[in-house]
């Protein structure tokens, strides 16, 4: 009897019961809090994508037009906080270089990322050797200096599939090595088409309806057959 009595002052007092409250708002906000705050440690990595140098046998144009598509690839993960390539082309200049390529060292990429206050630089090579088409692209922690990944590629094919297939591969492994995490990165090539495919057929559906509706106002509304003299088809002969 004393602990029903004991049971029936704590819920009649309210002192008792905002303090057993609070304990219980406690339990449940603080992992919740806790867990949230862990999310947010986890912050983006700040990353700086530069031009890939073009060697033998690759024009600048092509390198350009590859390192962009990285760049696109890095970008599509999610995981990072990407800085425009253009501002890393004023920096360039600011800093006296006027091609990428001249920034190719560790050295000067360490500084360019300093300036740019990122955490990782990506830096490439795209060269042609006969046939074979070579591309090495790496990621440098500019805290460092050191060289963290390093992945190479040959292809002997067109200089498409480096964009369509190589460039694609390359990103979304270094993206895991960077984050931990499996990455999805798209090629390009298989949804560009079916859209394609979809657009053209949806515009040949529509050019046929504006064109039968023209023809019906050139008719004049009257829907009956008639034959090249102009003279009505006879009307179906009637069964028995």
């Amino acid at each position: 009897m004393q602990e029903v009595y004991m049971y029936l002052h704590i819920f009649h007092n309210p002192s008792l019961i905002r303090f057993v409250l609070l304990i219980f708002f406690i339990s449940i906000v603080a992992p919740a809090a806790v867990s949230q705050d862990n999310k947010l440690q986890k912050k983006k990595l700040n990353i700086a994508v530069l031009e890939f140098e073009a060697r033998g046998g690759v024009s600048k144009e092509d390198a350009a037009s590859l390192s962009d598509a990285f760049q696109g690839q890095i970008i599509e993960t999610g995981e990072f906080i990407v800085v425009d390539r253009n501002r890393i082309k004023s920096i360039l200049q600011e800093q006296g270089f006027q091609q990428s390529e001249a920034c190719s060292q560790v050295e000067c990429i360490v500084e360019v990322g300093k300036i740019l206050k990122v955490e990782k630089m990506f830096a490439g090579t795209i060269g042609k050797v006969g046939k074979i088409y070579t591309i090495n692209i790496q990621v440098i922690d500019i805290a460092t200096a050191q060289i963290e990944q390093n992945k190479s590629r040959r292809h002997d094919g067109a200089i498409e599939d480096l964009l369509t297939e190589i460039i694609p591969e390359l990103a979304a492994e270094m993206a895991k090595g960077l984050t931990g995490k499996e990455v999805k990165v798209s090629t390009g090539t298989t949804g560009g088409s079916s859209a394609w495919v979809w657009y053209t057929l949806g515009g040949v559906a529509v050019a046929g309806g504006a064109a039968a509706v023209i023809l019906s106002k050139k008719n004049g509304g009257n829907n009956s057959t008639v034959t090249p003299n102009n003279q009505q088809l006879p009307q179906a002969p009637g069964f028995p």
